[in-house]
């Protein structure tokens, strides 16, 4: 919960108002993002690293 209201202003009753497969939704969802900005980093890393 506190990803999603930090990073996309989902309110806390807005996430337990929720029903359960929302939820699920939003934790797929949340878990790309974070693999999206691993990779953009990971790019970042190698062309520093002069890779």
């Amino acid at each position: 919960m506190y990803w999603h209201y930090v990073r996309h202003g989902v309110k806390p009753s807005e996430w337990f108002a929720m029903g359960p497969g929302e939820r699920v939704v939003l934790r797929a969802f949340m878990l790309k993002e974070i693999e999206g900005e691993e990779h953009a980093r990971e790019q970042m890393e190698n062309k520093v690293k002069g890779g």
